[in-house]
């Protein structure tokens, strides 16, 4: 499933300010809305986004639903008066008949004319895995919105949103658990790469991968992307495929190496590991077997190892 095929409130951060930049490409108006102040619970973060089209339309999510249609409302105002506002939701709001379920407060402010081009270059800095933040004051009138890179100071009084990698999945083997899943992280907005020894597991995982990577002798791997933004999650069946690319992932920066199989075969992988060369810190890095809770089928897994890949994702503060 492609971006541009997800309901708008699946869309990813990048995605939302796409969706401005082409709205604006094709010389259509598009607002960009962030949340930059949150007093109380709420269901999403501070600096979520969304973008709104001239027609209604948007991508992103601010709520679980019960803003959006205001929001997108207060956009069409704002495009028309060419201004930028904040508006508050919630505690202490002039919007009575808006109640937040959580009962908080939420400020947001809603930019009527973000610039195109730099926009397009924040996409284009986000898709080649680039970190980069967006700031703006936000009691300006008109527009402020820039791109900061490269860890540039931030101004007085300007409201910061910083956009981290995407999460990246590597999954290394072979069989069914690769493959349901591929289907399963397609779903969760992640970068998917696929890397197996048998051209069957390729091919039914061509449709959920970015990128699929034939492994060739269990000894030599090809160089595979290893960030910080990245887990390994390695499903083989034949263990001397595993050993070699398990030992180049733990001293990587990868920040989720695990594997399949019981805890019999993790002693002997981790067997495997030391007469590699191993390491007590590398094999400290080393999770398995895989997953939150056990399971005794290919969903069930993926199930199990996706939760748990996710969990430590965000427990780092991967995403924002």
């Amino acid at each position: 499933m492609t971006s541009a095929s997800l309901p708008p409130g699946l869309a990813g951060d990048l995605d939302v300010l796409a969706f401005a930049e082409a709205e604006l490409a094709a010389a259509r108006p598009a607002a960009l809305i962030t949340i930059v102040g949150l007093d109380g619970p709420f269901s999403r973060p501070l600096g979520a986004q969304l973008a709104v089209a001239g027609d209604k339309r948007f991508a992103g999510s601010i709520s679980g639903g019960c803003l959006e249609q205001a929001l997108t409302e207060e956009a069409q105002i704002a495009m028309r008066d060419g201004t930028c506002r904040v508006l508050r939701y919630g505690r202490g709001s002039p919007y009575l008949d808006v109640r937040l379920p959580c009962g908080g407060g939420i400020d947001l402010h809603v930019d009527p004319s973000p610039d195109r081009a730099l926009l397009q270059r924040a996409v284009e800095i986000g898709r080649v895995r680039s970190a980069f933040a967006l700031g703006f004051n936000t009691s300006a009138q008109l527009s402020t919105l820039r791109l900061i890179e490269g860890g540039a100071d931030t101004r007085p009084n300007e409201f910061v949103r910083h956009y981290t990698p995407q999460l990246r999945i590597l999954l290394a083997g072979r069989g069914w658990e690769i493959v349901a899943m591929s289907q399963m992280a397609q779903t969760a907005n992640v970068e998917l790469v696929v890397a197996s020894q048998e051209a069957a597991t390729l091919e039914f995982c061509r449709p959920y991968a970015n990128r699929l990577v034939r492994l060739k002798t269990p000894a030599a791997g090809p160089a595979l992307p290893l960030d910080e933004h990245t887990a390994v999650a390695c499903l083989f069946h034949e263990h001397e495929w595993e050993a070699p690319l398990l030992l180049d992932a733990l001293r990587s920066p990868a920040f989720y190496v695990g594997a399949l199989g019981s805890r019999q075969t993790h002693q002997r992988r981790v067997d495997a590991l030391r007469e590699l060369g191993a390491g007590p810190d590398d094999i400290a890095r080393l999770t398995g077997p895989i997953g939150l809770f056990a399971s005794h089928d290919p969903r069930s897994l993926a199930i199990s190892a996706l939760a748990e890949i996710i969990k430590v994702w965000n427990d780092k503060g991967g995403p924002r």
